[in-house]
């Protein structure tokens, strides 16, 4: 493996976009045709950091080694937004920022120059260049890029003149600035010797990386981090697969805070004076149910029918504990340009049963569903899901797998819940899954007419984008490329131990060092 082409092949690309559906895109909505920034990330002396912060999640990491632009998962981008810098930042109210970009301009519709700032070390001691800055925008920028954070940018090209970066997209593409606030800076060496990244993730960011045993991924703060300097000293990402025992954990006291919790971990803290739950922040998701585009699920018509058969809004109340909106198109409610379709998908089962009886599936379909403990409150998704299915005489046969398995084995059934996030706060993201070779990996789809709406809405950043944005999710909806069970209400339990925690509308955890645990 010498080369990135030989280590990353479109057969690879399948196979990377296969291991996990948690990804995304965000887009500046809104912005002029020319911006400018001189705002700097000010570097302030600051105590030693100190104490440690274990993190609970349901999930393990699933990118290819260490190598941040393969992220497809919550806890990829939780250890990539600590070992790495991005050239913007952004806070929590979704503004952008410069960081390790000293400051940044939109040049014209296609061209974003950023000045990068000087004096900055990778964690094996060897300088930051904007060489390298390049290098790792290009890298996900190629044509036919098979690395996950490519759905995150538009084909072009970044180029160096002097200490500016200048980064020219093909066609105007209104997300560059979101997305360089999630694209990771990798060194040149490590981009031209990938296997460099199976012993460790080598960023410029505010923590170095340890190790990963047992269940464990542990990083410390950087001692030469050039910004502000991260106060906690040592950060833990602990997979506990089992969500009792994650939720004994936290109560416990054996981990400070728990990612991504359902209704009843939300009740187990209701009125503890030692937690506090953090409601709607981070990005814009969606639970889903894949219908793979294979045997009977080929079928549009099949697949409309059944989104009638499915009660979605008494999964959301009963099930989810009203905590997650329901969507009627195909994007999350709270993602820029979302706009409900007419048409709302109501549950009417006896239609359902019309429609699959008319199309010659009734009990003579058996699909085959894979279902573990990743989403909150899978199991029981799925067995109401089975049950809806089963009514309208369509039979599933089921199998429990661990998260780990579930994640990497999903193309192998015909449904299965998941869900998708966006990275950066942007529809584009999220509409590319189901477009191209990452859609083919997905869902097995292969759709002109979907790759070209996509690319329609990619690029554009006017006044117009709104409506191609529209178009393209409404076209997915009126395919039934999937069954959109709710939007996803990212909530994270914390101890009160845990300081000034707080998270972007980014995947990761990019704002971590602002928190302290006492």
């Amino acid at each position: 493996m010498k080369t990135l082409e030989s280590r990353f092949s479109p057969k690879s690309a399948l196979m990377i976009a296969r291991r996990n559906l948690r990804v995304g895109v965000a887009v500046m909505v809104g912005a002029s045709l020319v911006l400018a920034s001189t705002a700097v990330v000010a570097t302030t002396a600051s105590a030693a950091p100190s104490g440690q912060l274990i993190i609970a999640n349901g999930e393990p990491i699933t990118a290819a080694y260490y190598d941040p632009h393969s992220a497809f998962g919550l806890v990829d981008a939780q250890l990539g937004s600590l070992l790495y810098d991005t050239l913007l930042v952004m806070d929590k109210k979704g503004n952008v920022a410069p960081s390790l970009a000293k400051s940044y301009k939109r040049v014209s519709k296609t061209q974003v120059d950023l000045v990068i700032r000087t004096g900055v070390k990778f964690h094996d001691g060897t300088p930051v260049t904007p060489a390298d800055v390049a290098a790792s925008i290009n890298r996900v920028m190629a044509p036919a890029s098979p690395l996950a954070f490519a759905l995150l940018m538009a084909p072009g090209k970044a180029t160096v003149s002097g200490n500016t970066v200048k980064v020219v997209t093909e066609k105007p593409f209104g997300a560059l600035e979101n997305s360089l606030a999630v694209l990771a800076i990798v060194s040149s060496a490590d981009i031209a010797k990938p296997d460099n990244w199976k012993a460790t993730g080598n960023g410029s960011g505010p923590y170095t990386f340890v190790s990963n045993k047992n269940n464990d991924l542990t990083v410390v703060a950087n001692d030469d981090y050039w910004g502000d300097k991260p106060k906690i000293k040592t950060v833990i990402l602990r997979y506990i697969e089992d969500t009792q025992a994650r939720q004994s954990a936290l109560l416990t006291g054996q981990v400070d805070m728990s990612t991504r919790v359902g209704p009843q971990e939300i009740a187990g803290v209701k009125g503890n004076s030692d937690f506090n739950v953090f409601s709607n922040q981070g990005p814009p998701s969606q639970i889903i149910q894949i219908w793979r585009d294979g045997g009977a699920l080929k079928d549009p018509k099949l697949r409309r029918a059944i989104n009638y058969a499915i009660d979605r809004k008494t999964i959301s109340e009963k099930i989810q504990g009203g905590m997650n909106p329901l969507a009627y198109n195909g994007m999350p409610t709270n993602m820029p340009f979302y706009k409900a379709a007419v048409e709302k998908y109501e549950y009417n089962p006896a239609k359902a049963k019309s429609l699959i009886k008319s199309l010659g599936y009734f009990n003579k379909v058996t699909l085959t569903m894979s279902t573990s403990s990743l989403v909150p409150k899978q199991a029981e998704i799925d067995q109401a899901i089975v049950g809806y299915l089963k009514a309208v005489g369509i039979n599933v046969k089921v199998t429990k797998l661990e998260v780990g398995k579930f994640r990497t084995t999903y193309p192998d059934y015909d449904i299965s819940l998941n869900t998708i996030a966006t990275f950066n706060n942007d529809p584009s993201f999220s509409l590319g899954l189901y477009a191209g070779g990452i859609g083919k990996a997905i869902f097995g789809w292969e759709d002109p007419e979907m790759d070209r709406l996509f690319a329609a809405q990619r690029d554009d950043s006017g006044a117009t984008r709104a409506g191609k944005v529209n178009l393209a999710q409404t076209y997915l909806w009126k395919m039934a490329r999937t069954l959109w069970v709710s939007d996803e209400n990212w909530v994270f339990i914390a101890n009160k131990r845990v300081k000034n925690y707080e998270r972007s509308p980014l995947v990761g955890e990019a704002l971590i060092v602002n928190a302290s645990v006492s």
